[in-house]
Order: structure tokens, then sequence, then C-alpha cells
């Protein structure tokens, strides 16, 4: 198969089949809510050894001498200890030994777990794609590729690391000690415009040499390894026989490796076109739905038909509807699986509700106790700016993908979605209980009456999921449930959409004009 085949049967996986791909992208990314835990759970823990040990003492003075007004007249904004006197001891003072230990040991729990969600989230996705190719279901697939796979995804995604630590290290000794033989860069003689001598010269080639050949090998490495998650599913074969023929592969078919770095690097420069475009004009979040449910099943599916040799088995004439109706019965159906999901799973939902709850409680009575409150001032009508589309996109993209990553990563038995709903209530708690009372009901309530409902329905999904997850790990369901299950939930998800959209647009364009007929500014 050439490359311009495969790369059409990347653009019709996604065109044709979103129904059976998008769910399994959008899952695979939720999943590293999974990762987020250990690091929340070390943070949370080491506020609260810190707030019980009186350590947070002097941060609280130095926020009543603020509150009180007390400090130097006009200070530089940019000084922050001419601005907020003590800030820096009180900062250092929270920078006890067992506080960076802690969360140190959380991050590393974090980015071990990140690898295996990895392995886990890429064996899905490449299980949909194989099953679609070969006119399966896609998310049905995708669960059994998870399952029977991901162990092998992982090791494959291990020796990756390990072959470029092995490789590139040598390589940046040698710079490295190239460099400290020619000596530093004498920044007189440079500003004084004399020619450099012969070791400072010696010193610069050996950089950018020795960049350049971290850069070649990097990529070819990357490249050797490129096609061992296809073998693995394709094939069905381990990680040490996939990668054995991910090396091989270019050596047989050159010019479809050479069409992949064609496409892998034209992926590249329209992903960070579209992400600076979007950034300029203050919607950089939208730009993530590129990064998630676009680009990644595109690549992954010209990957994936460019090794197995297989085209995608064209829709019936029946099957074939334009895209504005396909559009319009998604998210209609999603509002009514919304509907019904909510009707028929009301002990979730009171589940998630009280979880957001008991942390908003508990980041009120915290932040409460500390005796500082900072009142409501400014404008709040041009807190967004004048016509803020932007941060009205950012806000509908960023709690859409709040509730995804709840949803799904509630996959862990439920146990991600209550961590990430606590902390959310965690911060709003915080948040109102330094906060001028009138101020924060004004700020959050126009759209949160809007908005919270609709992450409680995505917590209640990661919740209900997690309960199909654990069934099925105990026999108690089959995978076709809880592939029913992962597919259910990404139709109550499009039905959170509009919700979203909705509470975003209230809170962008409504919410500041109301704060500032009750407050003033």
């Amino acid at each position: 198969m050439n490359p311009a085949t495969a790369l059409q049967t990347g653009v019709r996986l996604l065109w044709e089949r979103s129904a059976s791909v998008i769910p399994v992208y959008l899952l695979a990314n939720g999943l590293y809510g999974i990762a987020r835990v250990p690091l929340l759970l070390a943070g949370a823990l080491a506020l609260w050894l810190l707030l019980v040990g009186g350590r947070l003492d002097p941060l609280v003075d130095v926020l009543r001498k603020v509150e009180s007004g007390a400090g130097p007249g006009d200070p530089d904004p940019t000084d922050l200890e001419a601005v907020f006197p003590g800030l820096s001891d009180a900062l250092t003072n929270l920078l006890t030994p067992e506080m960076v230990a802690l969360v140190a040991v959380g991050g590393v729990l974090s980015v071990a777990l990140a690898l295996v969600v990895s392995a886990i989230g890429n064996a899905a996705a490449i299980g949909a794609i194989v099953g679609v190719l070969r006119d399966d279901d896609g998310v049905r697939a995708a669960v059994d590729g998870a399952r029977r796979h991901w162990r092998a995804f992982l090791v494959v995604r291990l020796l990756l690391f390990a072959t470029l630590g092995v490789v590139i290290v040598p390589i940046v000794a040698v710079v490295v000690a190239v460099a400290g033989y020619s000596g530093p860069i004498d920044p007189a003689a440079a500003v004084a415009g004399g020619p450099p001598g012969a070791a400072t010269v010696l010193g610069i080639v050996a950089a950018v040499f020795g960049l350049l050949v971290t850069l070649l090998v990097v990529v070819v490495i990357l490249v050797l390894f490129a096609f061992a998650d296809q073998a693995i599913v394709v094939d069905d074969v381990g990680a040490f026989a996939a990668i054995g023929r991910s090396i091989r592969f270019p050596f047989r078919r050159p010019i479809a490796v050479l069409g992949y770095v064609a496409v892998a690097i034209a992926a590249l420069v329209v992903s960070g076109t579209v992400g600076g475009a979007a950034a300029a004009a203050g919607t950089a979040r939208v730009s993530a739905l590129l990064g998630v449910v676009l680009l990644p099943p595109v690549v992954d599916g010209f990957k994936t038909s460019l090794y197995a040799e297989t085209s995608l088995p064209s829709l019936p004439e029946s099957e074939r509807t334009p895209i504005g109706e396909r559009l319009r019965t998604a998210f209609g159906s999603g509002l009514g699986a919304l509907g019904g999901f909510v009707r028929s799973h009301p002990a979730a939902h009171l589940a998630s509700l009280a979880v957001l709850l008991a942390g908003g409680a508990v980041g009120w009575t915290a932040t409460g106790a500390l005796g500082v409150t900072f009142p409501a001032s400014g404008d709040f009508t041009g807190i967004f700016g004048q016509v803020p589309v932007g941060p009205f996109a950012n806000i509908a993209v960023n709690n859409w993908l709040v509730a995804t990553d709840l949803a799904y990563s509630g996959l862990a038995a439920g146990i991600p979605a209550v961590v990430s709903l606590a902390f959310n209530g965690l911060l709003v708690g915080a948040v109102g209980g330094v906060f001028d009372p009138v101020a924060f009901v004004v700020l959050v309530a126009p759209h949160g009456v809007v908005e919270v409902p609709a992450l409680v329905v995505g917590g209640a999904l990661g919740l209900h999921l997690g309960g199909v997850a654990v069934g099925t790990a105990r026999g108690r369901h089959n995978t076709d449930a809880l592939a029913a299950a992962i597919r259910r939930a990404y139709r109550v998800l499009l039905g959170l959409a509009p919700v979203f959209v909705l509470a975003a647009f209230i809170e962008a364009f409504l919410t500041p004009a109301i704060a500032g007929v009750v407050i003033g500014g």
C-alpha cells in the first residue's frame, strides 16, 4: 500500500467512523486523570500537614498585612518583597525537607502511572483502529486491545526510553567534555569584538555538532521504533518481536517509511500552526481538541493502514449521511442519553455531588479559619475584555475536557473521579473562604447553577464506569458490557457539550456584567 492510500484511510477513519474512534481517544486522554491522583493526594496531604503544624501562619500574617493595607506605599509591582513584606521568609518556611520529599514521591508515582496509562491508552487506540479496519466494533476492539496488549506497549516504551538514554548520554558527555576543554566564552572579549580563540571556536563547533548528531540519532531511533505498536496488535506478537519487526520495516519498505516521516512532520507543523493561531486569537484551549480527537486518529490510522497494508472498508450507500445531519443526530442523541443517564443513576449523581460538596466544605472551613478576607473591587465588566469570545471558547472546551477526564479516569474503580471531584471542590471552597461572600456568590452562582450540575454528571459517569470496570474484573460483567458503558459515556458527554457551552456563555458574557451591577466597580 502506498502512503497516499494509507493517509486517505486515516482521514476516512475519523470522518466515516468517528463514533467508533473518537470515544477511544477521549478515553485514552481521560485516563491520564489516573496519573494525577498521587500528586494531588501528596499536595493535599502536604498542605494539611503545613496547616496543622502551624507553618502557614507566617504566610497568613503576610496576607493579613495585605488585607489591612499595611506596607510601603506605591511599591514597585515587580518587587514581590516590597509588595508583600516577609513573603520570601513565609514561602521558605513552607519548603521543609518533609514537604519536598512528600511532593517528590507523589510526582514520581504520577510519572510511573503516566507510563502505564500511556501504554493502556495507546493499546486501546491501536486496537480500535485495527478493529475498525477489520470492520469490527471499534470500542469493543479497544477494550480487547487494552486488556491483551498493554503490557507489551509498556515494555516498548521502557525500551525506547532506555535506548534513547544509552545512545544520547555518551554523545552529550563527549560534547560537555570538549566544551569544558575549550573553556568558557569570554564575555568581555565578545563585547570588544575581538576574534574568538581557537579553543572557543572548538567548543562552539562541538556544541553545534553534538546537537545535530543528537537530533539525528533521536530521529533515527524514533523511526526504528515507530511501528512497534502496530506490530503488537496487527501481528499479535510480544514487545521484543514487535520491536524487531519495526526495525526491519524501514529496510523492507523505505518508501512507506519516508511517507510516514513526511506525514509526521506535516502533523507537527499543522499542530504548531493551529496552536499558535489559537493562542494569538485567545483560544489556546480550543487547540487541545486538535491534539486529542482530530490529529491522533488520523496519524495512527495512517500508520496502522501503512503497516497492515489494509484500507478501510467502504460504507454502504445507505449509511452515508451529510456531516450536518450526523452532528445533529449525535448531539441530539447525546442530550437524550444525558437525560436517560441522570434518571437511571440517581445514586451515582448523589455520590458525585456529595464528594464535590465535601471538598468544598473542607476548603471553605480551612481557609475561613485563617481569618483573611479579600474584598471585591475592580472593573468586573471588563474582566474578560469587551468581546470575550476567546475566554468563552476556552472555558467551554476546558470544562468539557474536565468532564471527560472525570468520566474516563473513573475506570480505575472510580478513585480518580472521587479525587478530582474532591480537589475541585476544595479549590472552590478555599477561594470562597477568603473572598468576600457576596462577591463570591455573584461571581460563581450565575454560571455555577449550570456548570456545577454538569460536572457532577461527569463525576457520576466516572463512578458508574468504575463500578462496571470492577464488575468486569470480578466476572460479573463481560467485555461487551464494559464497551457498551464506554460508548454510552461518550454519548452522555456529547449531551454535556451544549450544557458547558451555555455555562461558558454565562460566565464570559453575563457574570461580569451581573457582578458589576451588584458589587459595582
